[in-house]
């Protein structure tokens, strides 16, 4: 059911609180009991799709959490396993390429285009519309690698935000403060950044090159979010002006690029020394489980 694509993407969440709740045999049940519900709704390949590109992140940062790791240390053991099943897509599953292909192709058929006319879209309209989707094909068959990788990494990253919203309300002793406000990765990714961003220069090392490139960039723009969210947590106000503030930031056209260079001279500027908290200031034990 597409309409109910968007509501998935947030279906690991109640399988974590649910590892957090009830435990772990409870958790695993809860996820294959919705994988079944799914296979019986539609297609027993959906529910594949479910259990390892779903299921198991919600059940790994629960995990995480339950065993005093910290959310963050489960965001990199989800993020793993989203990645690890990326590659074997792309190595045995080459299809899944040509079909996601061929779904941003129909954006440009003359049925979908047929359809425009007839809801009255301008001439002008549908022509900018189809160089887009075209744009948008062209690109996707160069960093279709890319673009699955950044896709978990939003996934994980998104129910990890609102697994660390639900816990603030109702569970905070499971969290440690400020845990993503301090991001920072190390300067190895610099260097493959930089060797990257030479490799689009080489034509036989370009495709891979800028995978790497848009990956990398990708995680300064993590680095530089984490900046925002540090500074945005210090502001003098309401907890909803704070909130505000970082969402305007993000909502800044420039926002990605922003953020990536952010995060990219934070590796030698150390932008949040210059808002530390006092000495003395600690924080929050992960509670056990």
């Amino acid at each position: 059911m597409p309409a109910l694509a968007p509501l998935s993407l947030a279906s690991p969440l109640p399988l974590a609180v649910q590892r957090l709740r009830g435990g772990a045999s409870s958790a695993w049940l809860a996820a294959v009991l919705a994988a079944a519900l799914v296979a019986a709704a539609g297609e027993p390949a959906a529910a594949c799709v479910y259990l390892v590109a779903l299921a198991l992140p919600g059940l790994l940062l629960g995990e995480s959490l339950a065993r005093g790791r910290g959310l963050l240390r489960g965001c990199g053991w989800a993020f793993g396993g989203l990645v690890a099943e990326v590659a074997a897509v792309l190595a045995f599953a080459p299809q899944v390429k040509e079909r996601a292909l061929a779904l941003v192709e129909q954006g440009r058929s003359e049925a979908f285009l047929a359809q425009l006319k007839a809801g009255g879209s301008p001439p002008e309209q549908i022509s900018q519309f189809t160089e887009l989707v075209g744009a948008v094909h062209d690109t996707l068959a160069v960093v279709f690698p890319a673009a699955l990788v950044i896709g978990a990494a939003v996934l994980v990253a998104a129910n990890a935000a609102l697994l660390r919203l639900y816990l603030l309300r109702r569970d905070p002793g499971w969290l440690e403060d400020g845990e993503f406000e301090r991001v920072r990765f190390s300067l190895a990714l610099v260097a493959v950044f930089v060797l990257s961003g030479a490799g689009v220069a080489v034509p036989l090392a370009r495709p891979a090159a800028y995978n790497v490139l848009l990956v990398t960039a990708f995680f300064f723009a993590l680095q530089g979010l984490a900046i925002v969210a540090f500074y945005g947590r210090r502001l003098a106000g309401p907890p909803l002006l704070r909130a505000a503030v970082v969402i305007l930031v993000l909502a800044n056209p420039w926002a990605p690029q922003i953020l990536a260079l952010l995060g990219l001279f934070d590796n030698w500027f150390d932008f949040r020394r210059w808002a530390e908290p006092p000495p003395g200031e600690g924080t929050r034990p992960g509670r056990q489980a």
